[in-house]
C-alpha cells in the first residue's frame, strides 16, 4: 500500500525550543497523513519542498499519542472533504479562467447580442399588444357595420309604409 505523506502549511509556535540538526529552531507542523491525522511534529524550518529537503530532514513527534478511536476517523473524514472541496474549488476556478479567456474579445459580441435579444422582446410584446388592438378595431367595425345594415333596413322599410 502506498503511503501518501500530507502535512499542513500552517506553522505552530515551537513553545519548547526544539533545534533540529542545522541549529534552527524547528517549526511545529501538523500531519495529515492516514496513520497520523492531526498529530503535530517538529521539523528543519528549511523543510521539504517538493521531493527534496532544502537543509535538514529533521523529524521529532511533538504529540507523543497517536490519534486513535473516532476521532482519528473523523479527522480523516474531515481532511478527505477538505481535499475534496479543494479540488472541486480548484476545478471551478479553472473552468472560470478559461470562459474568461474565452469570452475576451468577444465580450463586446456578448453585450451585443443581449441588447439585440432585449430589444426583440419588445418588439414581441409590441406586435402583441397592436395585434389585440387590431382584433378590438375589427370587431368594432363589424359591430358597426352590422348596425349600420339594420338601421339602414328599418329606415327602408318604414319609407315602403
Amino acid at each position: 500500500m502506498a503511503h501518501i505523506s500530507s502535512s499542513s502549511n500552517v506553522v505552530y509556535k515551537n513553545e519548547k525550543g526544539v533545534v533540529c540538526n542545522c541549529n534552527c529552531l524547528a517549526n511545529v507542523v501538523q500531519a495529515w497523513t492516514d496513520d497520523n491525522p492531526g498529530r503535530r511534529f517538529y521539523s528543519c524550518e528549511k523543510r521539504k519542498t517538493g521531493d527534496e529537503y532544502d537543509c535538514c530532514n529533521f523529524f521529532q513527534w511533538y504529540d507523543v499519542e497517536k490519534p486513535h478511536g473516532w476521532q482519528r476517523d473523523a479527522l480523516i473524514g474531515a481532511r478527505n472533504v477538505n481535499r475534496q472541496q479543494r479540488e472541486e474549488i480548484k476545478s471551478l476556478r479553472n473552468k472560470i479562467r478559461a470562459l474568461r479567456e474565452n469570452m475576451g474579445p468577444n465580450s463586446t459580441d456578448l453585450k451585443e447580442k443581449t441588447e439585440a435579444c432585449d430589444a426583440c422582446e419588445g418588439l414581441k410584446r409590441e406586435v402583441l399588444i397592436l395585434n389585440e388592438r387590431s382584433r378590438v378595431y375589427r370587431n368594432v367595425l363589424i359591430t358597426s357595420s352590422v348596425g349600420f345594415t339594420v338601421v339602414l333596413g328599418v329606415f327602408i322599410g318604414v319609407l315602403k309604409w
